[in-house]
């Protein structure tokens, strides 16, 4: 089993929690691995806003979504998000990063478990120890 992450803005995260990997806008779901080494890390800007979603994913749906109709955003024929819905993308600029194309979502949904990121997690996502974990990426209380 592989576990991918997202960072969700607080506002949207308990609907993003519900819908798992199904983006709410038709558009590709956003997720990354923390197993890739040098993984994208977003700026503050996102991190500081969000709450950090884990998604444990089968090992069949984690190598369709690592290996099966991949498509790099700087390929010649990448027409956007929207125009590969059957696709994986991978922007290589955000390592570690995958972009799960609006008909490939609802599928991998079903081989995935949607929870919380524990404190460690985040602690890895932030690059920071964990006792640095501010508060404000706590979601409820899903950590003492």
């Amino acid at each position: 089993m592989a576990t991918f992450y997202r960072w969700v803005p607080r506002e949207h995260a308990d609907a993003a929690y519900e819908a798992g990997l199904e983006s709410h806008n038709g558009s590709a779901t956003w997720i990354f691995s923390m197993d890739t080494p040098g993984f994208y890390r977003p700026s503050d800007s996102i991190t500081g806003k969000a709450w950090l979603l884990a998604f444990d994913v089968s090992d069949n749906a984690s190598t369709n979504l690592t290996t099966h109709n991949m498509i790099k955003s700087t390929d010649s024929d990448f027409k956007g998000e929207n125009k590969h819905p059957f696709k994986n993308i991978i922007k290589e600029n955000e390592v570690g990063a995958i972009g799960i194309g609006r008909h490939r979502q609802k599928t991998t949904n079903l081989h995935t478990t949607t929870r919380w990121a524990t404190k460690r997690e985040v602690a890895r996502a932030l690059n920071i120890s964990e006792l640095s974990v501010d508060v404000k990426y706590r979601p409820g209380k899903t950590w003492t």
